[in-house]
């Protein structure tokens, strides 16, 4: 039981930083160069999302942060993917 809340812990933590590192300027990017996507009227949605499931794959998000610029290139370009169908 101990492991499991140190466990608890550790991805929550993994969580936050994830968000806060990933996330936040991936957002902030698309604000600034892309005011009128969609992504941008569900923000809050779409971070609760991300927070999950960097919380459920926190040792799997090592690797995210370690190559953070790479990563937010791609976030940027998956999630306005949607809006260049248009």
């Amino acid at each position: 039981m101990e492991f499991l809340m140190y466990y608890a812990s550790f991805a929550t933590a993994g969580g936050v930083v994830s968000t806060w590192s990933l996330w936040r300027p991936a957002m902030n990017w698309i604000k600034e160069n892309k005011p009128e996507s969609m992504i941008n009227r569900f923000k809050w949605l779409n971070g609760t999302f991300f927070f999950i499931i960097s919380t459920i794959c926190a040792p799997a998000m090592i690797a995210c942060l370690a190559y953070e610029d790479r990563f937010i290139e791609s976030f940027i370009k998956s999630l306005l993917k949607k809006d260049d169908e248009k």
